[in-house]
């Protein structure tokens, strides 16, 4: 009755009955917990609720005391495009590049900023400066593409597209682009 081949079973059965019952009252434990609350901006609860026009106060405070800090003029700068005050941004980033002349992103982005002011002109002229320091710059290239769509430049978007993934094939986005421009070009075509 008592076979070595029963035992083995039986204690086989035992662990395997064990680790089962484990695991089950694991996840019960873990599905009973309620999630983590968190604030209205996702973050946790003892992190304090700050509005864009505290965050507004608090940039030009510390600009106050700091008034030719980059590193801050470029996150003021940065904030307010977030903002979409273009206008505002591109001042400061004009600021920016009153202390940091040869500052090729916040040249980028002040030409972005113009650009969503309407400056096409002036934006485009900052982004060649940008391509004439560093002709592999990518977030410009980037931004010269969209321009070039914006502008129904599908051709010029397209040599500068070519340009980025011989630079990197790989660069955040691009991807997106490549379809954009093939998007254009079917539009263009028809």
């Amino acid at each position: 009755m008592f076979t070595s081949r029963n035992i083995h079973f039986a204690i086989l059965g035992i662990i395997l009955g064990a680790t089962l019952g484990y695991i089950l009252a694991f996840y019960q434990v873990q599905s009973s917990m309620p999630p983590p609350a968190l604030g209205s901006s996702g973050a946790p609860p003892n992190h304090p609720e700050v509005s864009n026009e505290q965050l507004l106060a608090m940039f030009k405070q510390a600009l106050a005391k700091n008034p030719n800090q980059p590193e801050l003029m470029t996150r003021y700068a940065n904030f307010l495009f977030d903002l979409q005050k273009y206008s505002e941004a591109a001042e400061w980033f004009q600021k920016v590049l009153d202390v940091q002349p040869n500052n090729i992103g916040a040249r980028t982005d002040m030409a972005t900023a113009l650009w969503n002011i309407g400056q096409r002109d002036k934006a485009m002229a900052e982004y060649q400066k940008s391509l004439a320091a560093d002709p592999k710059h990518m977030p410009t290239l980037y931004n010269v593409v969209i321009a070039e769509l914006d502008s129904q430049n599908i051709k010029a978007a397209a040599d500068v597209m070519k340009k980025m993934e011989a630079i990197d094939s790989k660069y955040p986005g691009i991807d997106g682009l490549k379809r954009r421009i093939e998007q254009e070009s079917a539009k263009a075509g028809k």
